[in-house]
């Protein structure tokens, strides 16, 4: 069993999220809630490690294979160790350690206790230890005794280009959870805790080989789930956060289990539990959960053993709530229009999900498309998002037809309505000088325009300005000192309400 429940010190431990700036980490000599986890797991390519000793103390007596793990806060990287200072040789022939280490320091190639030993000795100095898994993780597991007590380690945390590194967009981190859309079982695995470390709270005492899955409910009921390892010798813990929380602030969980008292195997939610909560001693089962139609829940389910990743589990949902899935964009507005000339599709999305790209499709009779363009969506966003595309080329038809093709990052698209945009030749050319301008501007026409058109002012939230209608000359003039500085929108307007250009100006 991968946790054997101990009697040990309760130590509350800060989890640290991605570093901005070079941070100090120590290792801790007691395990949180009786498990051997010293620390949440740290996301960072920055830092200086120390034993518990820090930089001028020697380590602790007594610490009983306390460990804990660095993963990289970014994506294809490895974390590296460098160590500086190394003191540790402390051996006797009685000493269970290898080398006959009374005091020892192992470095696993992977993010939980029992991954496999890149080194483990005290008489020499680690020197430079890099990770080479899928995860980019170094754990580090510290045993002394209570003899001799020495200086301990100096290490500098970094990270380096790996080829078999996280690759920043799966399941392992929150942002890119699952969306669940039937409660139909499925499997998966797990190559890690992913890049950011924000599944540490409540009873979760570190990330390990974690999966996230994000459920919206369709009709109330109860939320239950069933996770059945693929291999039952290894060992799963389900959390749930929620409801209608996000991943930068998920909170502490509603229901948790780190159980592995009575053995692996199966766990989840459900089977007849009534505890929300549960530590090592527990049953591995936590209470089913009352839900509300339109409620959204995040799940983690966290994989303890050395190989959780490789071999995975069934998720099989139980509950007698239905699940449903948001649509991956939210798509608010479709336009296009003619702008100096050119065919110009604007849109914008309230929402984004899992939301890789959107391709601009032209047709000119409204059945056969194809691709004018493509611009990289967000990915996830709960704001709103504008986009524009320029066509390259020139529509020649009397009717030019676009719409917006969306894809996600699994592949699963969906398409826009259509929308007309008549004939940009012709229509009225627009010139706009001075352009950045710190007083005013000069709009000159190049050709007719209808009686009752003018010319609009926007500032950058479409917030109309001023409104100028057109005489008999082709220029008017247009003051903007008094205008605070940024980016302004000049547009024609035709008389039957139609926008036929638009020029971006720039006011110093």
């Amino acid at each position: 069993m991968s946790r054997s429940p101990r009697i040990a010190l309760l130590l509350l431990a800060v989890s640290a999220g991605p570093a901005l700036t070079a941070q100090t980490y120590t290792h801790s000599t007691v395990g949180q809630q009786g498990t051997y986890t010293g620390n949440c797991m740290v996301s960072t390519c920055s830092g200086t490690y120390y034993d518990n000793g820090g930089a001028a103390g020697n380590y602790a007596a007594n610490v009983n294979n306390i460990f804990r793990t660095f993963c990289p806060n970014q994506a294809g990287m490895c974390v590296r160790a460098t160590f500086t200072q190394f003191s540790m040789n402390d051996t006797y022939f009685l000493c269970f350690g290898p080398n006959s280490c009374c005091d020892y320091l192992s470095i696993l190639n992977g993010p939980v206790q029992n991954s496999p030993a890149l080194w483990s000795n005290c008489t020499t100095s680690p020197g430079v230890i890099t990770a080479n898994n899928p995860s980019g993780c170094l754990t580090f597991r510290f045993v002394s005794d209570g003899s001799v007590q020495l200086a301990g380690w100096t290490a500098t945390i970094s990270c380096v280009p790996c080829a078999g590194g996280p690759s920043g967009t799966t399941n392992s981190d929150c942002a890119y959870a699952t969306p669940v859309c039937t409660d139909t079982p499925f499997s998966d695995a797990s190559s890690g805790p992913g890049i950011t470390a924000e599944g540490c709270s409540g009873c979760v005492t570190s990330e390990n080989y974690t999966n996230w899955y994000r459920v919206q409910i369709q009709t109330s009921g109860t939320l239950a789930f069933t996770i059945n390892p693929n291999n039952n010798a290894e060992d799963f813990d389900p959390v749930v956060f929620g409801p209608n929380v996000t991943c930068g602030a998920l909170g502490t969980p509603v229901r948790c289990s780190y159980a592995i008292n009575s053995g692996n195997g199966n766990t989840g939610l459900g089977n007849g539990a009534a505890d929300a909560s549960e530590t090592v001693t527990g049953d591995q089962w936590v209470s089913q959960l009352n839900v509300i139609a339109g409620q959204i829940y995040y799940i983690m389910i966290n994989g303890w053993s050395a190989n959780s990743g490789a071999s995975g589990f069934l998720l099989d949902w139980t509950g007698t709530a239905s699940l449903n899935c948001t649509l991956p964009v939210e798509l608010l507005s479709v336009d296009a229009e003619c702008a100096d000339g050119q065919a110009l599709v604007e849109w914008a999305t309230g929402s984004e999900w899992h939301n890789s790209h959107f391709t601009v499709e032209r047709s000119i009779d409204g059945l056969s498309w194809k691709e004018a363009g493509r611009v990289n969506g967000v990915g996830n966003t709960e704001d709103l998002t504008e986009y524009m595309f320029v066509d390259p080329e020139l529509p020649t038809g009397e009717v030019t037809y676009y719409r917006i093709r969306q894809t996600d990052i699994t592949g699963q698209e969906s398409v826009s309505r259509v929308v007309e945009l008549m004939n940009c030749r012709g229509r009225p050319g627009m010139h706009v000088a001075p352009n950045p301008t710190a007083d005013g501007i000069r709009v000159a026409l190049s050709s007719a325009w209808a009686p009752a058109s003018v010319i609009e002012l926007l500032d950058v939230t479409g917030r109309l300005v001023a409104v100028i209608p057109l005489q008999e000359s082709q220029a008017v003039d247009i003051p903007m000192a008094k205008l605070d500085a940024g980016t302004y929108s000049i547009g024609l307007r035709m008389s039957d309400g139609r926008v036929v250009e638009r020029v971006q100006v720039v006011k110093q």
